[in-house]
């Protein structure tokens, strides 16, 4: 049942819950309207409600005109300004009152004048001058009458009635069966035709609510539209347990206790042997809210890409499967029951609470606001505020003081669009980095921006960013804890880190390598007595100094400048990456590419030197013996692999681990990335082999000298060098692998379903 109490998570603010108070008021309302007396309007105020009380009673006042317009009644403002002269001053009557009236009037075949209006209404004189053409345009369209109400067990075409599931001013909601088919369906009667048929029997999605077909009756008066029925309620169901519960008495089992709920109230069993109903009920509530944000954002994307805007995403036009699956509707009669809205809010719908600065701002008939801008991001925006609404039991800005009247209530939202979001309850404080919990809340900051431009692109991509908060193990590699090696190599300008990479392992060579040569074979020829003499080569020291001088101030600031050539491009696509641009593909591939060209550039390097050193000694000293040549040239080899393979899987580790995550975690996604990874395995393997020759290389140049015992100590020292470089290699091969496979749930086109039982359609 729904638990009744105090909210320990904390109450939300009165105008938090106003659409809520006034759902419920209208459902009331709605069976008795219109009534005989104005004074009525009172009885179906809650009881407990303390504020916004004018603002109720303009709803209700609207719904009662609009049901007495229906009943060939000519609605009139002044029987109600009469019975409520406190809540309803005529100095302060809301606009939307007085411009429903002139719309209602107008679709019962009266002709009112807008120089009337302005007398009766002298302060809204100007207001009537600028909207009467619109509201001519919207009443010009008509208003259904509504459809008469069916009793349990009648029968309308192919449908029998089992019972109502909610009704508005305009259309009724009922479970019936439908006989040919012998399944239940929701059926929505309504007088007329709209265009809502049409948009929802596009969608075959399975987060979006299946229509299976329309019929009209009674020549085309009765309006029959039949779809998938859902006895697990909706996401406003949940909201609520929300709200009862604090943070760490969340948990995705709260979805499915109100599930069952609603099982329970249509008469019907949980589903046995469920895996999805399992993992739900295990899986912790950040991860759960992303899930059910996955589902919803890949919903809106497939209505996007077929041209239809929602504009009305709100808990209670989310409904949910037995299994716990949220699909999105829009039935214009929301399940939960029947809002009214008046004047531009009718054409452009949706529910103030969740809606986007454009869309408010359009509402509002803002200077410069067009319902034009009121696109696709737009309801990314109200998804995003359902979501935090069901993270938080609480929607993630504040709004403060009592409305009067629909125009407040609006006004006060678009002031709190521009206040900083709300600090949000921590799942567990104690626990000082939950990577899902960090990552849901950024996407959801990103998705509130009050620029559209700055929000995800898509649904698709909001989609992707969520579904980094069901994997906290990949979590941190495209967010980085702050207390990591990963956010510290982040932080540095990419371009030094680059360079970095490619030189250090080249620079340790070279200093091992002219330390190496210089002690086992200048020093070797540099002796002018004792048993070396013979060996003596007069000036062949101050001559390899000269030559390494001038080798080392070529080949490391070229090496140097070269890889802050290949690295620039790379640096620039992270530089924008960081700040929310996606890269491209061809940027992607520049950055593996670099790995490649890191090692090249040592290896190519070291391959020019090892030939400059040997010709040019055996050159100037033409003594030089060949065979010392010959392991000058080896040595060299031995040093530039080092200086080629070390450089490769330093810049892998980095880009895998580090920049890549980097460059895709905008999109979350990139289609190569299964192909990357087979490369990233060949190509390391092919690394690995290089590095394993390494050390074979030292022990052939230990073998093939007949050197002093400190020499061969050295060669030794060499040797062990190599061999633990090889170990290093490999260990940083596996886990550039292992780093790989955790982006493959995020990234992969092969990855697992979310969730157990779920086909995980990419979109």
């Amino acid at each position: 049942m729904e638990p009744k109490g105090p909210s320990p998570g904390g109450t939300p603010d009165a105008t938090e819950r106003l659409d809520e108070v006034l759902e419920q008021c209208l459902e009331r309302f709605v069976l008795e309207a219109p009534i005989d007396r104005a004074e009525r309007l009172l009885d179906f105020l809650p009881q407990q409600q303390t504020v916004h009380v004018p603002f109720l009673l303009a709803e209700l006042v609207k719904l009662d005109m609009a049901a007495a317009a229906e009943a060939g009644k000519e609605p009139n403002l002044d029987d109600y300004l009469k019975a409520f002269p406190d809540h309803l001053p005529l100095g302060k009557l809301p606009f939307d009152l007085v411009i429903e009236e002139y719309q209602l009037r107008r679709e019962i075949g009266l002709d009112p004048k807008q120089t009337e209006y302005a007398e009766r209404f002298p302060q809204h004189a100007e207001l009537l001058a600028r909207f009467s053409h619109n509201a001519e345009t919207v009443a010009a369209a008509g208003r259904p009458a509504a459809p008469g109400e069916l009793l349990t067990g009648e029968q309308i075409d192919d449908f029998e009635i089992v019972q109502e599931l909610g009704r508005g001013a305009f259309a009724r909601v009922y479970l019936a069966r439908q006989i040919s088919m012998q399944r239940l369906v929701a059926l929505k009667v309504s007088a007329g035709k709209g265009d809502e048929p049409q948009a929802l029997a596009q969608f075959d999605h399975p987060n979006v609510v299946r229509v299976y077909d329309q019929r009209s009756l009674d020549g085309g008066d009765t309006h029959l539209l039949y779809m998938q029925y859902l006895p697990g309620g909706t996401l406003a169901d949940v909201v609520k347990r929300v709200r009862w519960c604090g943070p760490a008495a969340r948990s995705g089992r709260l979805v499915l206790e109100a599930i069952d709920d609603n099982l329970l109230d249509a008469a019907q069993q949980p589903p046995e042997g469920s895996s999805l109903r399992e993992w739900l009920a295990e899986a912790p509530w950040p991860i759960a809210v992303a899930w059910l944000g996955v589902q919803l954002g890949r919903a809106l994307d497939d209505a996007h890409r077929r041209g239809v805007l929602h504009r009305d995403v709100k808990p209670a036009n989310v409904l949910l499967s037995a299994e716990g699956v949220p699909k999105l509707a829009d039935f214009n009669v929301s399940m939960a029951g029947a809002a009214g809205r008046a004047g531009a809010a009718a054409t452009l719908g949706g529910s103030i609470g969740y809606m986007a600065p454009e869309h408010l701002a359009a509402i509002g008939g803002l200077p410069g606001a067009s319902p034009d801008e009121v696109a696709e991001r737009a309801d990314l925006y109200s998804l995003a505020v359902l979501l935090w609404e069901l993270w938080q039991g609480r929607r993630p800005f504040a709004t403060q003081g009592e409305v009067d009247s629909w125009t407040d209530a609006l006004a006060q939202q678009i002031v709190a669009r521009d206040e900083e979001l709300l600090e949000p309850e921590r799942q567990d404080p104690l626990v000082a980095d939950d990577s899902s919990e960090r990552v849901l809340e950024s996407v959801l900051r990103e998705t509130l921006a009050q620029e559209a431009d700055n929000r995800p692109a898509s649904g698709a991509e909001l989609a992707g960013r969520l579904q980094l908060a069901l994997h906290p193990e990949a979590a941190s590699l495209f967010d980085p804890p702050k207390a990591s090696w990963r956010r510290w190599v982040l932080s540095a300008p990419a371009v030094v880190m680059i360079a970095s990479a490619v030189l250090i392992p080249n620079i340790a060579a070279g200093l091992f390598n002219y330390f190496y040569n210089d002690q086992q074979i200048i020093q070797r020829h540099n002796k002018p007595d004792g048993e070396m003499a013979a060996l003596h080569i007069e000036g062949i020291e101050p001559a390899f100094e000269q030559l390494s001088t001038v080798v080392n101030l070529i080949a490391f600031p070229l090496g140097g400048l070269l890889a802050i050539y290949y690295g620039w491009p790379v640096a620039r696509a992270i530089f924008r990456a960081k700040r929310g641009e996606p890269a491209t593909g061809q940027e992607i591939d520049q950055v593996f590419a670099l790995c490649h060209r890191g090692a090249l550039l040592g290896g190519v390097l070291w391959g020019v030197a090892s030939l400059v050193f040997p010709i040019t000694l055996k050159v100037w000293f033409p003594e030089f013996p060949l065979s010392e040549a010959y392991h000058f040239c080896l040595s060299l080899l031995v040093c530039g692999g080092v200086a080629a393979v070390y450089p490769y899987f330093l810049l892998t580790t980095g880009v895998a681990a580090v920049y890549y995550p980097q460059l895709v975690r905008t999109p979350m996604a990139d289609k190569e990335f299964d192909r990357r990874g087979e490369r990233l395995r060949r190509s390391g393997e092919l690394y690995l082999y290089a590095a394993a020759v390494i050390p074979l290389a030292s022990i052939v140049l230990l073998a093939s000298l007949d050197a002093e015992r400190e020499s061969r100590a050295m060669i030794c020292w060499s040797v062990f060098a190599t061999m633990l470089g090889l170990f290093v290699a490999f260990k940083a091969y596996r886990y550039v692998l292992a780093t790989w496979a955790r982006m493959k749930p995020v990234l992969s086109t092969d990855r697992p379903a979310e969730a157990p039982g779920l086909h995980d359609s990419m979109g």
